[in-house]
This record gives C-alpha cells, structure tokens and sequence, in this order.
C-alpha cells in the first residue's frame, strides 16, 4: 500500500522535502476547505457591504502588509519568531470564535468583515513572515525548489478539488461559517506542530541577524 501512495506521489510530481509532510497536509486541507466555502460567504458579504469598503479593505491590507515589511527587522523580527506558537495560536482562536459566533449566535457581515480584517492585518501578515523565515532554515537551493513545486502542486489539487465539490453542492451559509472557522485553526496548526518539533532550529538566529538593531 506504501508503495503504491508513493508511486502516485511520483506521478503527481510531489517531492515532500523533510519536515515539510505536516505543514504540507494543513495546506492542503486549508486550500481544499476554502474553495469549497469561501465562494458563498464572498458572494453574501459583497452583497452586503458597500463598494467603498471593499476599496478600503484593499488599501488597508496593503498598508498593514507595508508597515510590517518596513518593521520586519530587529526586534520586531526576533520577537515574532520567538512567539510564533503563540501568535499562530491566536489567530487560530480568533478565527474559528469569529466562525462559531456568525454561525450560531448570528449572522452580521459588518462584525465578519471588520474582525476578519483586523486579525488578518494585525497577526496573519506577521505570522506569514515568520514562516518566511522558516522556509530559509528549513529548505534552500534544490531542496527549496521541490519544497515550492511541490507545494504548488498540492494547492492546485486541493482548490480544484474544493472548487468542483462546491459547483456540485455549494454550502449553506451557516456551514461556511463553520467551515471557515475550522479552516483558521487547520491552517495554522501544521506550522505550530512543525515550529513546536524544531524550535530550536528554528528560532536560530545567524550572528549577522542577532547584531541587527
């Protein structure tokens, strides 16, 4: 049976480097989710809020994703690496309480688009560096190659996968509530697990970086 999985992977052309299975399997299960649900709450929330504020959610993510490149050094740096767990595990916390209170407590599209926003701008584009990082230390020159090809590959089964489960049988609002709070808690955990395992590794610093101001 081993055999044959791995015969497939080859077909696939997915090349799992070392200790990228875990954060791998929580890509794609994350990728396969949210094509699936994603879809019904972006067609409600459009709906629902004004063209404006989808203008303004463009140039704030923009402006959140500027201000931390520009910090990401340092201090600021060190200590995002350092939390990571932590700041991985709140977001997770957020998201899926955000996803549980739209989906059993009520629905309102301004609560879902102003929290979502925040914790994405605030703590996900933080979290997205880290991992940056991570890969560096984890994965370079042909190792990172098969790392990204393969990852490539797996994100495009999983949102075609998604993708055809939804024309097939799109979710009620009330499940892609749960459905994307679920996927907040998958999406991270495969990186928490895997930082948790290497921490040590991980959280290494070249003398170059520790001399940073």
């Amino acid at each position: 049976m081993k055999s044959l999985w791995l015969k497939f992977l080859k077909l696939l052309n997915i090349n799992l480097q070392p200790h990228q299975a875990i954060p791998a399997t929580s890509y794609f299960f994350t990728l396969l989710l949210h094509s699936y649900f994603f879809p019904v709450l972006m067609k409600t929330s459009i709906s629902e809020l004004p063209a404006q504020w989808l203008s303004f959610e463009t140039v704030w993510c923009c402006v959140a994703s500027l201000a931390v490149g520009i910090m990401w050094k340092g201090k600021f740096r060190a200590a995002a690496v350092k939390w990571f767990a932590v700041l991985a595990i709140a977001e997770s916390v957020c998201g899926f309480s955000l996803g549980m209170w739209l989906a059993f407590v009520q629905w309102n599209v301004w609560v879902y688009a102003i929290f979502s926003l925040l914790y994405v701008s605030i703590i996900s584009l933080t979290i997205s560096r880290c991992i940056m990082v991570f890969k560096t230390k984890l994965w370079n020159e042909k190792s990172r190659e098969l790392h990204d090809n393969t990852q490539s590959v797996i994100g495009d089964i999983a949102l075609c996968v998604g993708g055809v489960l939804a024309i097939a049988a799109c979710p009620p609002l009330k499940l892609a509530l749960v459905l994307f709070g679920l996927t907040c808690v998958i999406d991270d955990i495969g990186w928490i697990v895997t930082y948790l395992k290497l921490r040590n590794i991980l959280k290494e610093e070249p003398s170059g970086m520790k001399a940073e101001a």
